[in-house]
């Protein structure tokens, strides 16, 4: 997958919802080189915890929460604020114009006032039930996690080949191993404990980006060229990441290798990392 963090393309169309608005948030963290909440937190003045419901998409945040975590991801703030209105914007009510008949018993007649405090009824008891659901909502806070004797064990699942950006991994995900490589080029391998999964990065720093590709690989260490190897090549970008890889078992390692191209020649980086 390339580095380019998603736009907020989706701003104001049907198609949008609070969970695909969360998704693309992980997408621009994961872009941003998967910051900390214990850092984002730092940035922004914004708690862990209400960072934590951001990304997890159960509610649409609010303003000075997209706001504070967009600028501190390096996106376009006034995009997502425009887009996060457009979730909250309610459909057009629905008002029948009722003809008013002088003689008609008042009993049978619906007015538009009284179809007015109707509305505004509805909508307050809407708030009322909305009020009951974000308490409801509390975020939920994880035990340590638990070592049994086979090692840990995931809090969250997921399937090997899944998008990372697209799942609740980035939320602790760090860099767990990296090393500069030819051409300061630099190869890692992110974590994530929860999910006790990982995926590769690799990102240039020869500005040769155009016109040129770079590939990065993550597999199981017992099987190279298996089902579960994860590879992405990516072209005209600075750096691109795999699909996850799940650890088959606690002792099994993760291995990423990467390269890129000059003008069309293949630069090997060398030996794989692994953790």
């Amino acid at each position: 997958m390339s580095d380019v963090p998603p736009l907020p393309s989706d701003e104001g169309s049907a198609s949008d919802s609070v969970q695909r608005f969360a998704a693309d948030l992980r997408h621009l963290r994961l872009n941003a080189d998967s910051p900390t909440l214990a850092r984002l937190q730092s940035e922004t003045g914004i708690s862990k915890s209400v960072l934590s419901e951001a990304f997890a998409g159960r509610q649409v945040p609010s303003a000075r929460t997209v706001d504070g975590l967009v600028r501190a991801l390096e996106g376009d703030s006034r995009a997502w604020l425009t887009r996060r209105d457009a979730l909250l914007s309610p459909p057009a009510p629905l008002v029948s114009d009722v003809p008013v008949v002088a003689d008609a018993a008042p009993s049978r007649l619906v007015t538009r006032r009284a179809t007015s405090w109707i509305a505004a009824a509805a909508f307050l008891l809407g708030i009322i039930v909305s009020a009951a659901v974000t308490l409801a909502l509390v975020p939920v806070v994880y035990p340590p996690e638990a070592a049994g004797p086979d090692g840990p064990s995931a809090r969250i699942t997921v399937e090997t080949g899944a998008n990372p950006a697209l799942t609740e991994c980035v939320d602790d995900a760090r860099v767990a191993t990296s090393d500069t490589r030819t051409d300061n080029s630099l190869l890692e391998i992110v974590w994530s404990d929860a999910c006790q999964a990982g995926w590769g990065r690799v990102t240039r720093y020869d500005g040769l980006a155009n016109g040129n590709a770079v590939t990065i690989a993550i597999y199981p260490q017992t099987s190279p060229t298996g089902p579960d190897r994860q590879e992405a090549t990516e072209h005209d970008v600075q750096g691109a990441y795999t699909m996850l890889v799940v650890r088959p078992s606690p002792d099994t390692l993760l291995c990423a290798e990467g390269s890129f191209t000059i003008d069309g020649k293949r630069i090997d980086l060398g030996d794989p990392i692994c953790i």
